[in-house]
């Protein structure tokens, strides 16, 4: 009782003093989204393209370091300007709400010169420090810290599924470890308002908030979730009074639907945003109201800040942020009219991934491959060509044998005819390894095209790529077959052989945008894949897949960010998305595009 009575408390005092914050937290949004992303974006890019580095991937990281000294060194330096860059966000709202709390008027040029007089506190000693509290702590521990920044940094969730599905010991250590990092965020809760607020080092400032958590961790704890709850709570009430307001006017004034749906979307943004922005000050709030109440503050920038005079000047600049606000508004509103109006895309390429619908059959047979083509009628069925140790051609998907096939050999150690005898299990039922020859002949019999993925290994012959041209060339060029990799240099080589070849490059995360190359379509992880980076590949000519959305929510989201394919393990669910696309009303668009938005 006594915990929800102070949680009682700081919503209402944070409440009453949340207008002092409106204009110190949208002008940081605004200068981290216009400003600081854009320039360390373009910066990566302008480097890599300097250094005639067409891509960025796990697959090119040990080259760039090796052979472009000059790249690495200017991506290091990026990845420490993009750390600068967060501390000083977080310290520039921390000292605002400090001041709010002090009931001392600031600035915003007070604020920055105090801000940047922070950044003092970190040196080579703390850089490694923020680079693990900022890029691991904060955006895995689930401790709503919103940042633009920290946004850009997410877990691809394949990863997360393929360990979900295989380890009970690598889940319960994935449980854990997210454990421990929300329960380290509350211990380092102190850090930044120690190091900021009361120029504290960061030895210290880790040290004294090791010690002052340990005697409060479940009161911290309990107002964090107090005020989590709060902002969720009422962000779903005013969604789900927006989205009823416009259910209720195409039912009863259907000819204004659409100016409504535009007015409406542009508020639900503004809700939105409002949302991830004060939900961050209210957690800085919490912390610094907690350090208020134990008396752990100093005085320090209460003799800097003089009162500021309201007057003449003050009444301009209010005017500008008024201005500013609305001309936001209207061009909000002008994009939003054009997203609405838009004919809902529902006709975006079909891909059954490995050949499966819902678990039908066995990933990569035929068996697969005939129930998912007369059930689902896939655009394309993805599946997965590895070559065997007598340079064949298999068809299956992981490095090692053994999870599905119960077999410690890798494709490459056997032949071919040795692969197809072996018998994989899956899903409580069972098929043999196919050939690659056996599995095209099946699907150009049925009529099926095929979205090819060649995975390579270091031990491939030299010849792979050349072998394979040869030897199916006619057959994928006069069937519609396409093919697609996770290597660049196979990319490249394929479309080299055969330009007329359709060839993808998969990307299993973006953060500079798309790639230069001969590659016609991307086939990007749909945790980083956004309506910019759909965008940017549209302009250059070229095609976006997301893999691999499994439930209507996420592929309407992909839908809505105008991808050309999905490729996915649920195709009967992806045929009624997009079936029910056709009948879509402007309320159903809204919930879509919040769902999109976060």
């Amino acid at each position: 009782m006594k915990i929800m009575k102070e949680n009682w408390r700081l919503i209402r005092a944070f409440t009453r003093d949340a207008r002092r914050y409106v204009r110190d937290v949208f002008l940081m949004h605004l200068l981290i989204a216009i400003v600081f992303i854009p320039a360390l974006m373009g910066f990566a890019k302008f480097l890599l393209n300097m250094g005639g580095i067409n891509y960025m991937s796990y697959d090119n990281m040990g080259e760039i370091f090796l052979h472009h000294p000059f790249v690495a060194t200017g991506l290091i330096a990026t990845l420490l300007m993009l750390l600068l860059t967060v501390f000083f966000e977080f310290a520039f709202l921390l000292q605002s709400v400090y001041y709010v709390q002090m009931e001392q008027p600031a600035s915003v040029r007070q604020l920055i010169v105090g801000t940047l007089r922070s950044l003092k506190k970190i040196d080579k000693s703390s850089i490694f420090f923020f680079l693990f509290y900022f890029f691991l702590v904060i955006p895995l521990s689930g401790i709503k810290f919103n940042s633009e920044l920290l946004g850009k940094f997410k877990i691809p969730v394949f990863i997360l599924d393929v360990v979900f599905a295989h380890r009970f010991i690598i889940v319960s250590a994935v449980i854990l470890v997210y454990i421990f990092l929300a329960y380290l965020s509350i211990r380092w809760v102190y850090v930044l308002p120690e190091m900021i607020l009361n120029q504290r080092s960061v030895k210290e400032a880790v040290k004294y908030s090791m010690v002052e958590t340990k005697r409060h961790f479940w009161k911290i704890f309990f107002k964090i979730i107090g005020v989590i709850g709060f902002f969720l709570l009422l962000t779903s009430f005013l969604y789900f009074i927006c989205f009823g307001a416009q259910a209720l006017i195409e039912e009863v004034k259907p000819e204004i639907a659409l100016p409504s749906a535009v007015i409406i979307l542009t508020f639900l943004q503004l809700i939105w945003l409002f949302n991830g922005l004060f939900s961050t000050i209210g957690l800085f709030y919490i912390i610094v109201d907690d350090m208020n109440q134990q008396g752990f503050l100093n005085d320090e920038f209460n003799h800097e800040i003089k009162p500021k005079k309201k007057g003449f000047i003050h009444f301009i600049k209010a005017s500008i942020v008024l201005v500013g606000i609305v001309v936001v508004f209207v061009l909000t509103s002008m994009g939003n009219y054009v997203i609405l109006n838009d004919p809902f895309d529902d006709q975006v390429l079909s891909l059954s991934h490995r050949g499966v619908d819902n678990e039908n059959h066995v990933q990569n047979s035929l068996e697969a491959l005939e129930m998912t083509n007369k059930d689902e009628k896939p655009d394309y069925v993805e599946m997965d060509v590895q070559e065997t140790k007598d340079h064949d051609f298999v068809v299956y998907h992981d490095f090692n044998l053994r999870p599905l096939t119960g077999v410690n050999k890798k494709p490459y150690e056997l032949n071919l005819d040795e692969l197809t005898k072996l018998t994989v299990h899956e899903n409580g039922m069972e098929a043999k390894i196919v050939s690659f020859d056996a599995y095209l002949a099946k699907a150009n019999e049925l009529n099926q095209k095929l979205l090819i993925e060649i995975k390579t290994t270091k031990n491939d012959s030299p010849e792979f790529m050349k072998r394979f041209t040869e030897r199916y060339r006619e057959s994928i060029l006069k069937n519609g077959h396409i093919i697609q990799s996770l290597t660049y240099d196979t990319v490249e080589e394929l479309k080299q052989l055969e330009p007329k070849f359709y060839v993808g490059y998969i990307l299993p995360f973006s953060f500079v945008g798309p790639p230069s190359g001969a590659m016609d379509f991307y086939a990007l992880e749909y945790t980083t894949l956004g309506q910019g980076f759909v965008d940017s590949a549209h302009s250059i000519g070229k095609e976006v897949y997301a893999w691999t959305p499994n439930d209507e929510t996420v592929m309407t989201r992909m839908m809505f960010n105008e991808v050309d394919g999905i490729i996915t393990d649920q195709m009967e669910v992806l045929n009624d998305v997009m079936e029910s696309g056709k009948e879509m009303t402007y309320s159903d668009k809204l919930i879509f595009f919040m769902i999109g938005m976060g």
